[in-house]
């Protein structure tokens, strides 16, 4: 199965490729949150809340160690970009092979390092008890998958960066199709417990990197790839470019997941029900505001490949669009929340008291979503010049400050309705200090040295 040819976003009009590059990152993104979706759908129609609190917790301490993982492959996704745009082959070989060989060797440290602290994350977050062992199961399973997630990542990031956004849409939806019918064998007919659905997810994950690999073999000449030892040694050169990029991005994106972790903390000594509703509004939230991070991802590449182009103000013009596309979306995720709240968890389970909490986390969260997409669109310029370290301070305030500072103070006050209240707040902050940064235009000069 061959990957399609790649685009050269740094020519054509803005408009029209910036929405045929970005719909497959959405739909692919779309596909990758299904993931955690369908194990909280699943849990929750067969097994009950218990297990749907134990997948909730476990998938969220798993996530926070896939968060290396993003910080690679957004490093080696903006350096690609700007040397596909600057159209210098050699070094997006030695840059695609560096960023291979990081993504495997720190998947295997984070996997064992995710087995080995399960227990003792999960009591930190006070797990409720009868929730533990199937949290620990699960989040042990998944940590032992994340070389799969992490070279996924990788693959994902390079062919992105290229201009290639349809390969990973392919790899993520066999990959989603593979986990959804394994899930349902292993649950739906087999009667098995949370582990079972770690266990899906770790096949379907491996089975879109072996697609994904074999994919590249096959277009290497194309896609600018070796695999001949010296261009595997000559990668090493860029590895600090890929660190220099991903790891502020990894930072940012960890420090959000952190402040999710603290959030679980905060919500989980109000019981199952509360963990429950947490659990399934979180994946429903996700699910409705990852297609505008979609489209920040394609146009930081676009903004990338222009900048390595020495064309500014096409990025400019980049910018302009991505943003009407976000805020088109987030209109519409907006009211399909408030209008549908109680709806939307009903897919996820039937207890009263858990579609109860779960409405009044979404309808407060609901009023963030105009943040992510402001933030999402005027932080693609910074990412796209390879400026992370301000992507960092935005998004770093937005978890420090808001997600967990603010969070603790309103709970203080209103307790569960604070807690979703700050969450709601968070965003804006990122988005104000982004905008800040934008205006600046300072990005506008910023290039990588190849």
């Amino acid at each position: 199965m061959a990957i399609s040819t790649t685009q050269n976003l740094s020519s054509g009009r803005v408009s029209t490729q910036l929405l045929a590059f970005s719909w497959p990152l959405v739909l692919a993104n779309f596909l990758q949150t299904l993931h955690g979706v369908i194990d909280i759908l699943l849990t929750g129609r067969f097994l009950g809340k218990t297990a749907m609190s134990a997948v909730a917790i476990g998938g969220q301490l798993a996530l926070f160690l896939t968060t290396f993982s993003l910080g690679l492959a957004a490093g080696g996704q903006i350096l690609i970009a700007q040397l596909h745009g600057a159209k210098k082959t050699k070094e997006q070989s030695n840059a695609t092979a560096a960023l291979f060989l990081l993504s495997i060797a720190i998947g295997i440290v984070v996997a064992l390092l995710g087995f080995f602290i399960a227990p003792l994350a999960l009591r930190f977050l006070q797990t409720p008890e009868e929730a533990f062992e199937g949290a620990l199961g699960y989040m042990q399973i998944t940590s032992l998958g994340l070389v799969f997630t992490f070279l996924y990542n990788a693959i994902a990031g390079a062919l992105r960066g290229r201009c290639n956004s349809r390969g990973p849409l392919l790899f993520s939806a066999v990959s989603t199709f593979l986990h959804i019918a394994l899930s349902l064998l292993f649950i739906g007919k087999w009667s098995m417990e949370v582990r079972s659905l770690a266990l899906a997810f770790v096949i379907a994950q491996g089975g879109a990197v072996i697609l994904g690999v074999a994919s590249l073999l096959r277009t290497r000449r194309e896609f600018g790839f070796s695999l001949h030892p010296k261009s595997l040694f000559l990668s090493y050169k860029t590895l600090s470019q890929i660190l220099k990029i991903g790891a502020p991005f990894g930072l940012q994106m960890g420090l959000l997941n952190l402040s999710n972790l603290f959030i679980t903390r905060l919500i989980n000594p109000y019981g199952i029900a509360a963990s429950a509703a947490l659990g399934a509004g979180s994946r429903i939230t996700n699910l409705l505001t990852l297609p505008m991070m979609a489209i920040g991802n394609g146009t930081s590449t676009m903004i990338g490949q222009s900048l390595g182009a020495e064309k500014p103000s096409r990025a400019i013009s980049a910018v302009r669009w991505g943003l009407v596309y976000t805020l088109l979306f987030v209109s519409l995720t907006t009211s399909l929340t408030l209008l549908f709240p109680s709806t939307l968890l009903g897919l996820f389970t039937s207890e009263a008291e858990v579609i109860q909490i779960g409405t009044v986390y979404l309808t407060t969260l609901a009023w963030g979503y105009a943040g992510h997409a402001l933030h999402t669109s005027f932080n693609a310029p910074i990412l796209g010049s390879g400026m992370t370290g301000r992507s960092l301070f935005a998004t770093g305030t937005e978890a420090l400050i808001g997600r967990i500072a603010l969070t603790w103070l309103f709970s203080l006050f209103w307790m569960l309705p604070g807690i979703f209240l700050a969450q709601a707040i968070a965003p804006y902050l990122a988005a104000a200090l982004s905008f800040t940064f934008f205006l600046s235009g300072s990005w506008k000069n910023h290039r990588l040295n190849s």
